[in-house]
């Protein structure tokens, strides 16, 4: 396990789940977007901390921050200047969807040790022809890092066995070979 992994979990949650943002969820990928995007999200994991089980071993109690941004777009009306209201509530209904998606993932769930703290915000942004809603939402994933995340095992294939009896001088040496199936 670690932060390539647990983010891959949560994009794979994110994409099954029914969120307004569909299949535009991207991770890696910069970040402008425009206004085909919209509904997206955006995954990262901008930071990493490991707490230490003790002096042995590299034994790890790990958290992740998964940075997920959504972004939604929402314009006034002839009839009513009701833009920014609705990107509010586009952000909104964004946040419950990434949290429903994240936090019940089965997946995740079973591979991590728990959803440490979990934060949002929203912000609403007029400055161009639409209003722009943005979710930030971040959630600190525990989990175990252990010797083998840090060891990788890389050996060579076993072909075959050679067996010899030592035996005393002038008799008849005993043994096997034997190959091993690959």
């Amino acid at each position: 396990m670690n932060p390539a992994t647990i983010r891959s979990l949560v994009v794979d949650a994110l994409t099954v789940a029914a969120t307004d943002a569909a299949d535009r969820v991207y991770s890696p990928r910069d970040w402008p977007t425009t206004s085909p995007d919209y509904p997206v999200l955006l995954v990262q994991t901008p930071f990493d901390h490991k707490h230490s089980m003790g002096r042995n071993a590299p034994q790890f109690t790990s958290v992740t921050t998964v940075r997920i941004t959504g972004r939604v777009e929402a314009f006034d009306t002839e009839t009513s200047n009701a833009g920014a209201m609705l990107a509010e509530a586009a952000a909104e209904e964004l946040r419950e969807q990434v949290g429903r998606a994240v936090i019940n993932s089965y997946e995740l769930t079973r591979q991590t040790q728990q959803y440490k703290e979990v934060r949002s915000t929203i912000d609403v942004d007029s400055s161009g022809d639409s209003h722009i809603g943005q979710l930030l939402y971040e959630l600190d994933i525990e989990y175990y890092q252990g010797p083998e995340d840090f060891y990788p095992i890389v050996g060579t294939a076993l072909e075959t066995v050679a067996l010899r009896n030592v035996e005393p001088a002038g008799t008849i040496e005993t043994g096997a070979d034997i190959t091993l199936p690959q």
